[in-house]
């Protein structure tokens, strides 16, 4: 496991043992990660486990719609990261390139507030320098093989945090 993934794994850990929570998000097949992620966390991953407290901020249709109609596309997780996210969690967002205003609002928002993660095929906006920010770039814009490599990182991640907290 390369050692950004690592750290990701250590932030998860410390999160969920100080009461915190994932959310996570993406759109498209990202969004489907997204979702393949925390149904993992709260979920059961390879046996059973006991679940860990992970939201994704895409399933809810009534509150995509309200948002969007609201606010507009751009603050789609933004929102739902105000309204979710507190000090101790971890927001994990899943994307090809970072060119959508949705995915640099939320992580703008979520840099206020807690920790973030974004494992995305090709950053081209944020500074990988940021503090509270760990960018696990995959250096591809092919968006099947950043979605295939996505799902793998999911799993090994899932692998490791559930390792770790039974």
């Amino acid at each position: 496991m390369s050692d950004i993934l690592e750290e990701v794994v250590s932030q998860v850990v410390a999160c969920i043992q100080s009461g915190g929570k994932i959310l996570t998000f993406g759109v498209g097949g990202n969004a489907a990660n997204a979702i393949h992620f925390a149904a993992e966390l709260s979920g059961k991953f390879e046996q059973y486990e006991s679940p860990l407290p992970c939201i994704d901020l895409c399933s809810n249709p009534s509150v995509l719609t309200a948002i969007t109609n609201d606010f507009g596309w751009e603050h789609v997780f933004s929102r739902q990261i105000m309204a979710l996210a507190k000090p101790e969690d971890v927001v994990v967002a899943f994307s090809i390139g970072t060119g959508g205003s949705y995915l640099r609002n939320a992580i703008a928002q979520a840099l206020t507030m807690c920790q973030v993660v974004l494992i995305c095929g090709r950053n081209t906006f944020f500074n990988p320098t940021m503090s509270n920010l760990l960018i696990y770039e995959l250096g591809s814009e092919d968006t099947p093989k950043v979605q295939e490599r996505q799902l793998e990182i999911i799993h090994q991640l899932c692998s490791s945090i559930k390792a770790l907290l039974l």
